[in-house]
This record gives structure tokens, sequence and C-alpha cells, in this order.
């Protein structure tokens, strides 16, 4: 197995602010670092200079060298539907604490950074002027009780970046469980079958390359169920972007 990569502290994003409220909500409720709960920031700098970037591209499967991040040809038996999957980091902290910030503690200025870092990498390996941005999907009832989903804060961070059109062009059919802690097996039955795509945009995909945008890959049962969705549907490539590889 070969694959490396290097700390990197990423000079084109500022450590994360308070956000937008100021004044006497920051008195009150004045921002610490997700990471090592300093006050002052959500992402003191010293937390941001800790996070490794996967700076060598390799097939996210199995970890091997692979051309800007392609699947390679193995492990493509397994998932054809994926052409790449870019991945930023690793899942340990502290983007951990940034991930579950922004998905369980509502966060929301946490995106615009990571956002901002998924832009860099992608721009570096990928230099493709034809995208369309696709956020992987909430179900409604997840929608409801978190009130946003986080992959689609990431994708319009990213089509604003590169301004490439977001297009919301899958949609949950079924409720399914999380993924993370299953199984392999479990992991690929849960999202069978579960999405489909939005009739209102199915002409937005026909011979595009789509960028298929969430925050955490482990086996990639979400992304390639997403992906061949959207390859049966006339997309010509579709792009996993990730923050962290489980």
């Amino acid at each position: 197995m070969s694959w490396s990569s290097n700390r990197q502290d990423n000079p084109s994003s500022p450590p994360l602010d308070k956000g937008r409220l100021g004044g006497v909500w920051d008195i009150l409720f004045p921002p610490r670092c997700l990471g090592c709960r300093q006050f002052g920031n959500w992402l003191c700098q010293n937390c941001r200079d800790k996070i490794e970037v996967i700076r060598t591209p390799i097939c996210y499967k199995c970890r091997r060298l692979s051309p800007d991040f392609k699947i390679c040809s193995g492990c493509r038996r397994h998932q054809p539907y994926l052409n790449r999957v870019i991945v930023y980091s690793y899942w340990q902290s502290p983007l951990k604490e940034l991930v579950y910030g922004l998905k369980y503690h509502r966060v929301k200025p946490i995106a615009e950074v990571l956002g901002g870092w998924l832009t860099g990498i992608v721009t570096n390996f990928c230099p493709e002027t034809n995208l369309i941005i696709v956020p992987v999907p909430l179900h409604q009832r997840r929608m409801w009780d978190r009130g946003f989903n986080q992959a689609e804060l990431l994708a319009e961070v990213i089509s604003q970046s590169l301004h490439q059109p977001l297009v919301k062009a899958i949609r949950r059919r079924r409720f399914t469980r999380p993924q993370f802690g299953l199984t392999k097996t479990k992991r690929l039955t849960n999202v069978a079958a579960a999405f489909a795509i939005a009739p209102r945009y199915q002409s937005l995909i026909i011979g595009r390359t789509v960028l298929l945008v969430d925050d955490i890959v482990t086996t990639g049962a979400t992304l390639n169920e997403c992906a061949k969705i959207l390859k049966q549907n006339g997309a010509k490539e579709i792009w996993g972007l990730v923050l962290a590889r489980v």
C-alpha cells in the first residue's frame, strides 16, 4: 500500500471568526474553538495547523496511488459508478470536531471554511470547468430535525467559489439509518434504492460532470448509490468530493 500526506496550514483560509452575530450575543455566548475549546474563535490557528491534508492523489478505497484521485481499476469492479473521490483529510481531531459542530451543534460559519478547503483541493487536482455541484441529500424527516443539510451548505460555498451551478438533482425516496457504525453489508442494503432524480433537474445533468459533495466517506456506499442514479439519468462522470475518509 502506497500513500502519503503532509500537513498544510491552509493559507487561503483565515481562522474561523465569531460569525455574524457579534455584540451582546458574543458577550453572552463567546465562541470557543471546537478543537481545543479556547475562547475567541470557532477554530483557532493552532488547531487549523493540525489538520493533515491528503496531498498525494490516491484511490480512496484501497489508498494506493492513483492519478487525480481516480478509483483504481480493482476498486471500480465494486463501485462502477464513481469515477473518482477527492478526499481532503482524515476522520480525526480537530476536523472531526468541526464536522460535529456543523452537523449537530449548528455552527454554520464552519461550512464557509470547510467549503473553501474543498474548493481548493478540487481546483488543484481537477481543473474541470464544466461541472455541476450536487449535494448528497438528506431525507425530509432529518431535515426537519436538523434544520439544514450540511452537504448542501458545503456545496453552496463550492458552487459560489467555482462559479459552477448548484443543482439539487437527487432526492431521498425513503428514510435510512445513519451509515456511521453499520457493517459494510448493512451499509449497502441501507441505501439500496434510497435515492431518485428530482424530475425538474433531470435535463441539467445530461452529459455533465457531476461533483457529488458530502462530509465524510467510509465504504462509499452512499456516494456510489447516488452516482448510480446520476449515471442512469445521463451524467457523464461522477466525482465525489468529501472532507474526510473514515
